[in-house]
């Protein structure tokens, strides 16, 4: 499966291709909305992508910057195009904490995913009976909603079946491995999928043991983002209980950077991870009525 570009990407490249490109020509905004004899608002609403632009518009504003490379014409008109689409994200508007969609339209288009979660096995890993599980009892959501849930959660694990898939590094805490969500068997379903795709060649799975004690970790889980594109900026993601926060910030990336990387060396080693994994999955039951291991060994 080919990447396919979300809408909100394409907004977010084709405002700094307007951007560079106003830059290039020296020209200020204020300068160009008057030439234009636009509004300067109607100028700052397009540069932040916060509205579409016509055809014509676009065309007559590239001719006022002097560009007139057939082959950049051309593709400054597609990404526009492209970028009045409507998103599959935008249909769960309600059901998604408020700047989530727009997250999930930059993650597809990543490539280089990095994820800590002390508490939580990542959305791109799940199995769907973890997956309801989570929205039904940490997100108390009805029937329709985990449906709904589920099939935007679907959509966002496509990313792994990409031609060329992004490289996805995990750190997970101990913790989120051995709390029973769902109960013991969905748990031991989610393990086991998380040895399968931590054998992909794209995926690395580390473990943060709870033998490390206290570590930088525990104030949070975060998301970067790692783009090829020149016209995108890497990103970090950050949740709190009402909204995700998507940051372009140099330096506080760089310091969210420095904390995976302290993660990474705190965590087990590949094969290391993969033998917990093995004890973890053996000490979960195989149905809900089964007796683990531990369990009979403390009888």
């Amino acid at each position: 499966m080919t990447s396919v570009q979300d809408p909100t990407v394409q907004r977010r490249r084709l405002r700094v291709e307007l951007r560079r490109a106003r830059d290039a020509a020296g020209l200020r905004q204020a300068d160009v909305a008057r030439a234009m004899d636009w509004s300067p608002s109607k100028l700052i609403r397009i540069e932040r992508g916060d509205v579409s632009v016509s055809t014509n518009d676009l065309k007559a504003l590239l001719s006022h910057y002097g560009v007139k490379d057939k082959g950049r014409i051309n593709g400054v008109l597609e990404l526009a195009r492209s970028a009045r689409g409507a998103s599959f994200y935008d249909q769960y508007t309600d059901l998604l904490k408020p700047g989530f969609k727009e997250y999930l339209a930059y993650e597809a288009s990543a490539s280089v995913i990095r994820q800590y979660d002390p508490v939580l096995i990542s959305g791109l890993l799940q199995t769907e009976e973890y997956g309801r599980a989570l929205f039904e009892d940490m997100g108390r959501l009805g029937p329709e909603e985990v449906d709904n849930a589920w099939t935007v959660r679907q959509h966002r694990q496509e990313v792994h079946d990409r031609e060329t898939p992004p490289e996805m590094l995990f750190v997970v805490d101990e913790a989120a491995l051995r709390r029973h969500v769902g109960g013991g068997h969905v748990m031991r379903h989610q393990l086991e999928r998380l040895k399968t795709f931590a054998a992909e060649p794209h995926v690395s799975l580390q473990i943060l043991p709870f033998t490390r004690g206290a570590h930088p970790g525990m104030a949070g889980n975060f998301i970067l983002l790692e783009f090829t594109d020149p016209n995108l900026d890497d990103l970090v993601h950050l949740e709190s209980i009402n909204e995700i926060t998507i940051r372009e910030d140099t330096e506080l990336i760089a310091r969210y950077l420095d904390r995976f990387s302290q993660l990474q060396e705190l965590a087990l080693p590949l094969d290391e991870s993969d033998a917990l994994l093995d004890k973890l999955i053996g000490e979960m039951p195989s149905s809900d009525n089964s007796t683990t291991s531990a369990e009979k060994e403390a009888h």
